[in-house]
C-alpha cells in the first residue's frame, strides 16, 4: 500500500465526459444544482458550459412575485415551485428588465432619490442597491454585461458602471457610485433590449434598429455605433412598445421577433391596433441584411415582454418545449405558443385580448416576469 496514490476524480476528469454528463442530467434543476455542488472544478466547467449547453435547454421559469412562487416551464424541471422572497416596496418599484439572471428594477423614494435595485431572479436574496444620477431622469431600460451596468434615460444617451461593483455590499447611505455618461447616435430610437452575441454586446431599439455597444473603445463616440442592417418591414407596421421587437441568440444565428399590427383603417389610434402575426426574422451576417423565416429548426423561442427578453430554447422534448414555436407570457398567462409566421383573424394573438400600451408599459412590481437560474451567469 505503500505505492498507493490518492486520485482527485473530481478534479482530474476531461471536460468532454463531463460536458456529456451535464447534457443528460438536462432539464432537472436539482440535479444540475448537485453537479455544481461536488467541486471547484465542476462549478468552473457549469460557468464555462452555460451560454452553450445548459441555457439553450433550459425553458425559463416563471416568476409570480404576488404568490411568492417561480413555476417552472414543467415539472420535469423543478417537481416544485420555488419560494420566492423579495422585500420591496411594490408601489414605487417598476422592473426595467430581466438580464444575466437578475432582475434589474428601479425604485424612486424622496422626490431626491433613484435607485436600481439588482436582486437575484431565483430566490430574490442577493440583493443590490446603487443610487442612480439625476432621480428626475425617465429611466427606461437596464442591462448587466460581462463588464458593466447600462442604465437607458433617454433616446440620446446612457449612464454605464463598471463591474464587479466597488463595494460589495452596497448600502444606499454610502458615497454614490461614479457613473460614466455616453452618448446614443443622433437617429437611434430608444434602446429596448442589450444581449450577448459571439462575443458582441448588441442592442436593440423600439424601430428594430440594431446597435453594437464597444464600453471600451476611444474614442467615445466610437462605443455605440449602429450598424446598417437591412430587410426589416417599416417601423409604424410593428408594435415598438406593448410588444415591441425582440432580440434572441440562437447559436449560431441572430433571431429578432416582430409583433405585426393589423394595417391602419379610418381614424385608429396606434395603440389601439391589434397584433395579428408573429413574425421571426433571421439576420444574415455577410449582407448585414434581415431575412423573415418560417422555420427555426430545433429552437423556439421564449418571449417575455414585462421584463424586454427574448431567448431561444433547444427542444429538449422531455419538458414540453416544442421545436419550431415562439412562447409567449403575457399579463394573466403562463405561456402560449405560436409557429413563425402565425396569423389570426379575430382579435390578437395574445390571450384573445388587446392588452392597451399603459397595461403593458406599466411594469409595476410586482408583475409575473421571467427568471434564470443565476447560477448559469
Amino acid at each position: 500500500m505503500s505505492g498507493f496514490r490518492h486520485r482527485d476524480w473530481s478534479g482530474g476528469l476531461p471536460d468532454l465526459p463531463l460536458s456529456e454528463v451535464l447534457r443528460r442530467l438536462l432539464p432537472c434543476l436539482r440535479s444540475i444544482y448537485a453537479f455544481a455542488a461536488t467541486c471547484q472544478p465542476w462549478r468552473r466547467l457549469l460557468r464555462a458550459s452555460a451560454a452553450g449547453l445548459l441555457r439553450p435547454g433550459l425553458p425559463p421559469l416563471l416568476l409570480n412575485p404576488r404568490s411568492n412562487q417561480v413555476i417552472p416551464f414543467s415539472q420535469l424541471v423543478l417537481a416544485q415551485p420555488l419560494t420566492y422572497r423579495a422585500d420591496l416596496p411594490a408601489e414605487a418599484t417598476t422592473v426595467l428588465s430581466a438580464s444575466r439572471g437578475r432582475h434589474l428594477l428601479l425604485c424612486r423614494g424622496s422626490k431626491s432619490e433613484a435607485r436600481i435595485i439588482i436582486i437575484d431572479a431565483l430566490t430574490g436574496t442577493e440583493r443590490r442597491e446603487l443610487t442612480l444620477p439625476f432621480p428626475h431622469f425617465a429611466y427606461h431600460y437596464a442591462a448587466l454585461t460581462p463588464s458593466h451596468l447600462l442604465v437607458f434615460y433617454s433616446k440620446h444617451a446612457f449612464y454605464s458602471l463598471p463591474l464587479p461593483f466597488p463595494d460589495p455590499n452596497p448600502n444606499p447611505s454610502s458615497s454614490d457610485p461614479v457613473w460614466t455618461k455616453h452618448s446614443l447616435p443622433r437617429s437611434a430610437s430608444f434602446v429596448t433590449g442589450v444581449i450577448e452575441f459571439r462575443g458582441r454586446v448588441l442592442g436593440l431599439t423600439a424601430r428594430a434598429q440594431l446597435l453594437e455597444f464597444h464600453l471600451r473603445a476611444s474614442p467615445p463616440n466610437q462605443i455605440v455605433q449602429m450598424l446598417p442592417a437591412a430587410g426589416l418591414p417599416d417601423a409604424t407596421t410593428f408594435d415598438q412598445w406593448c410588444f415591441g421587437p425582440r432580440l434572441a441568440a440562437a447559436w449560431p444565428r441572430l433571431l429578432l421577433v416582430l409583433s405585426m399590427l393589423h394595417p391602419k383603417s379610418g381614424p385608429i389610434m396606434p395603440h389601439a391596433r391589434k397584433v395579428h402575426k408573429v413574425s421571426v426574422y433571421e439576420l444574415d451576417m455577410v449582407r448585414m441584411r434581415w431575412e423573415e423565416v418560417e422555420n427555426i429548426g430545433a429552437y423556439s423561442l421564449f418571449v417575455d415582454h414585462v421584463g424586454k427578453n427574448a431567448a431561444a430554447c433547444l427542444d429538449v422534448g422531455s419538458c414540453g418545449v416544442k421545436e419550431n414555436q415562439v412562447y409567449v407570457a403575457t399579463p394573466g398567462c403562463r405561456w402560449r405558443s405560436f409557429p413563425p409566421g402565425y396569423e389570426v383573424t379575430h382579435g390578437d394573438v395574445f390571450d384573445g385580448k388587446q392588452y392597451t400600451m399603459t397595461e403593458i408599459n406599466r411594469r409595476t412590481w410586482p408583475k409575473q416576469i421571467w427568471a434564470y437560474p443565476q447560477l448559469f451567469f
